[in-house]
């Protein structure tokens, strides 16, 4: 088994904790350490109730000996948190929820989480860090990025390319061949029919920019 620590201890991350417990439930393969959080104002009554140790403050890994997922929905967040912890030489682990499917010569980078429903289609180059939470969609054919957040239901048809820490809001689309810059935003329940700039958010349908970061 993988001693394992998630990093961010608040709502998304306690849905991190549920989909290590139900790849467990289908094979014994990660033992689950507890939390670590910088956050001073955390709901530690949440975590008790989930028996889920709280270890501590980021900094904590340096004394803990196991990998780590972020459990961060924020793509710069994830990022800022990642860069601390792989200074400290600490190896990132990829999660995967047994409902979830990744199709065939799909390259995953480390530290992914695959949340329940997720699909990977085929011939994929997905970064660090890349998070799909429920029932969200990949298909064929696309390259993306470090620090990628796919919320609740989005969907991203083939051949697109997603730049570092973009974030797909729930049920937005990404239609075929469309590439999107790198930070870019995609609002909820937008459909991306042409290309995105860097920094950019999108609403709307057809999607279009509402300003950049």
């Amino acid at each position: 088994m993988i001693p394992l620590v998630i990093a961010g201890a608040g709502g998304f991350g306690r849905e991190v904790l549920d989909i290590i417990e139900a790849a467990n439930a289908v094979g014994s393969m990660f033992d689950f350490l507890g939390f670590v959080d910088d956050d001073d104002n955390l709901d530690l009554e949440l975590l008790t109730r989930r028996g889920a140790p709280f270890l501590g403050p980021v900094a904590a890994l340096a004394r803990i000996d196991a990998g780590y997922v972020i459990g961060i929905g924020s793509p710069a967040a994830r990022r800022l948190v990642d860069e601390r912890i792989a200074s400290r030489r600490r190896r990132p682990v990829s999660i995967i929820h047994p409902s979830s499917t990744v199709a065939s010569e799909v390259v995953l980078g480390a530290g992914a989480v695959l949340a329940a429903g997720a699909r990977l289609s085929t011939n994929l180059q997905i970064g660090r860090h890349f998070h799909a939470n429920p029932n969200a969609t990949v298909g064929h054919d696309c390259v993306i990025g470090d620090y990628v957040t796919l919320s609740p239901g989005a969907h991203v048809s083939g051949t697109v390319r997603l730049g570092n820490g973009v974030l797909i809001g729930t049920g937005a689309a990404v239609i075929q061949g469309c590439r999107v810059g790198d930070w870019a935003v995609i609002g909820a329940g937008a459909v991306v029919i042409r290309d995105v700039d860097p920094g950019a958010t999108v609403v709307g349908v057809p999607a279009r920019s509402v300003g950049h970061a």
